[in-house]
């Protein structure tokens, strides 16, 4: 399992060198995948073992070329770059990037749309993945891997109270993203939704201006922001996933054996990187306790109950096609 993110391994891994080094032998074909995780992340070392597997199973035929930490591009430019070819062969890019150019993708913005990581991982292998890459390929003309990797669960902290139900929400200030569908959430259920920069986020914090935050757990200790925040809901109020996808062209061009051996090995290693996104939330929150922050295990169900009450759900239906809404609805096992 990859250790915790911690701000000393991001620190080192700012000095190191964000790709991986070609061998000293030509291969008959180079492919290169772009993703902007930092390189201590578990996607970027999970995909450095990818190319590594890569390279022996193909006996050094093919050789693959990682760019971590937007040295390709941010994820706009990793999905330009592989619709039109040319650059990278293959981007890793989170759900929430794609759906301004693969709608059905911001489903997964949907509030309590998974209940934990199992119910994510057999919703992501079964109907609602299958949907998702069909939708993906169809809108963007790439090709998309089986296996989604991981990106992680959002959860709440704050300086007021700690979180057990919908209830405990209300009038709370939340700093939190400026996207509409979060904003609509996090008022739906009572909280006052702040619009502040990450990196500005200490002071108000410290200072009470805002309550708490939102975000990934690893966060709280990445930014430093746990000393200000006394309590811990693992509300996991939203989640979200990485997708890998390549370029059409590139791919037709690569003899049907090596795109098994890139295929096989990026789904076998998605199990593992899976393992590391939870892992690292479990090692994150044991460290957060540690430094007293008291964690609560919110009921997921008080707080759908409410969003069915207040039309958030149905607000999200509005803008979604039949099909889209029914997997929604299903995974949630929600009627509206």
């Amino acid at each position: 399992m990859t250790s915790r993110l911690s701000r000393r391994a991001l620190g080192g891994a700012a000095l190191a060198m964000p790709f991986l080094m070609r061998p000293a032998r030509a291969a008959d074909v180079t492919w290169r995948i772009g993703h902007v995780a930092p390189i201590g992340a578990p996607l970027h070392q999970r995909l450095l073992e990818v190319a590594d597997a890569v390279s022996k199973r193909s006996e050094g035929r093919i050789e693959v070329v990682i760019g971590g930490a937007s040295s390709m591009g941010v994820q706009s430019g990793l999905l330009s770059q592989v619709r039109r070819g040319g650059g990278i062969e293959m981007a890793a890019l989170t759900g929430s990037a794609l759906a301004p150019f693969a709608q059905e993708c911001g489903l997964l913005e949907t509030g309590f749309l998974f209940d934990g990581h199992d119910g994510a991982w057999a919703a992501m292998d079964g109907d609602l993945g299958r949907f998702l890459r069909a939708r993906i390929a169809r809108a963007l003309g790439v090709t998309v891997i089986e296996k989604v990797w991981g990106y992680g669960f959002r959860q709440m902290t704050n300086s007021a109270r700690p979180i057990q139900t919908a209830a405990d929400l209300a009038g709370i200030r939340l700093r939190a993203q400026t996207d509409a569908v979060q904003t609509d959430l996090l008022r739906s259920l009572g909280a006052i939704p702040v619009a502040i920069p990450l990196k500005a986020l200490k002071a108000p914090l410290r200072e009470r201006q805002v309550d708490g935050q939102e975000g990934l757990l690893p966060l709280l200790e990445i930014a430093d922001l746990y000393h200000d925040q006394p309590y811990a809901a693992m509300t996991r109020h939203a989640w979200d996933g990485v997708f890998i996808l390549a370029n059409n062209d590139a791919w037709k061009q690569i003899p049907e054996r090596f795109q098994a051996i890139i295929t096989n090995t990026l789904n076998g290693l998605a199990a593992r990187q899976r393992e590391d996104i939870s892992g690292q939330e479990a090692e994150t929150r044991a460290f957060l306790e540690h430094t007293g922050i008291v964690f609560t295990e919110p009921d997921q169900a008080s707080f759908r109950k409410l969003l069915i009450e207040k039309g958030y759900y149905a607000r999200i239906k509005a803008h979604m096609d039949q099909e889209t809404w029914a997997i929604t609805a299903k995974t949630m096992g929600i009627t509206v």
